[in-house]
């Protein structure tokens, strides 16, 4: 073993760091609202994290059932896809047992062992990341046309997709949303709970897949700014901007349309609702205030941002719509 297979990551980001440079005028350092309401300017790699967020659990026969249970509900193609992962987690976790179980002690296994458990999920995420950071770059230098490569289609969305339920405020909020009223529910949302660095990996999946088999259907479009108000992003930077959203109601809205902020001068929209025809859009300030509104709204902590006083005019909307424990899509 390598000394890199025994370290450990411990800070792990829900938001991509490298995404969020974006906002950072040449620099790793942005602007973005503290756990506290106030306005800090700092590194990348101050927010958007915690510790081990994404470190694997012991998997019981139980939790097992229940992420085959949600597996199935995707094509069969994606599940068999699910199950191979799990299949490989759960060969690691029954080689962990076999060690516990022989008595031995061992500095070195013990060390990648528990590497292995940390490192694992956020390697995975990181692949999607390394896979879709060329094709962030086209789109923010305004070159949509590299999504003509099926290629990148498919790996932007997935990237896409993994990008809504990796993030805090999405698990948060789809835990709270999990009914309790009968001892079936509740185990079904405990395992939820104990497995959700797996099942959020699933559905990010999903979520991709769904997105490109539908791309001809709904509209991809290239938002660009140039109105000198820039765009902000947030801990969940890809939100559903659709005017039926509720901000009072816990129902499914009627259209997605998903939006993504790439740098405060474009963002990326897929629109089922046909309010941006395909290609590159220009925006007028009305609508940057509109999307950076929504953006701020479904924000759980954090809403990043170029210039402070762009974080200052939309610091009191945040949180606004988690609060009031709706569905971020």
């Amino acid at each position: 073993m390598t000394r890199k297979d025994l370290e450990a990551k411990k800070r792990q980001h829900y938001v991509w760091a490298n995404y969020l440079t974006r906002w950072g005028n040449g620099t790793k350092n942005v602007s973005y609202t503290t756990k506290t309401g106030k306005i800090a300017n700092d590194s990348v790699r101050a927010i958007v994290a915690d510790d081990y967020f994404y470190k694997t659990t012991t998997l019981t026969r139980r939790h097992v059932e229940i992420i085959k249970a949600l597996s199935r509900k995707s094509p069969d193609h994606l599940h068999e896809q699910h199950m191979a992962y799990l299949k490989d987690i759960l060969k690691m976790q029954s080689l962990e047992k076999l060690y516990s179980i022989s008595g031995a002690q061992d500095k070195e296994a013990e060390a990648f062992i528990h590497a292995s458990k940390c490192n694992l999920m956020e390697n995975l995420h990181s692949s999607h990341e390394y896979k879709a950071l060329p094709i962030l770059d086209a789109l923010a230098d305004g070159q949509l046309d590299i999504l003509q490569n099926k290629q990148h289609m498919i790996e932007f969305m997935m990237f896409f997709g993994h990008q809504i339920t990796r993030t805090k405020p999405f698990r948060d909020c789809v835990l709270r949303a999990q009914p309790r009223r009968n001892t079936l529910e509740i185990e079904v949302a405990d395992a939820m709970e104990h497995a959700w660095w797996f099942i959020s990996y699933m559905f990010g999946m999903s979520i991709g897949w769904s997105l490109y088999s539908s791309r001809h259907d709904n509209g991809h479009s290239l938002l660009l700014n140039d109105t000198g108000r820039p765009f902000i992003t947030s801990d969940h930077p890809i939100v559903n901007v659709h005017s039926c959203v509720s901000e009072t109601d816990l129902i499914a809205p009627e259209y997605a349309d998903l939006y993504y902020p790439i740098s405060p001068n474009i963002a990326y929209i897929i629109c089922d609702s046909k309010r941006f025809t395909p290609g590159k859009i220009h925006v007028d300030e009305a609508t940057v205030n509109e999307l950076n509104t929504k953006m701020a709204t479904q924000a759980m902590v954090h809403i990043i941002g170029n210039t402070e006083s762009i974080i200052l005019s939309l610091k009191k909307h945040i949180g606004r719509h988690y609060n009031k424990k709706n569905s971020f899509l």
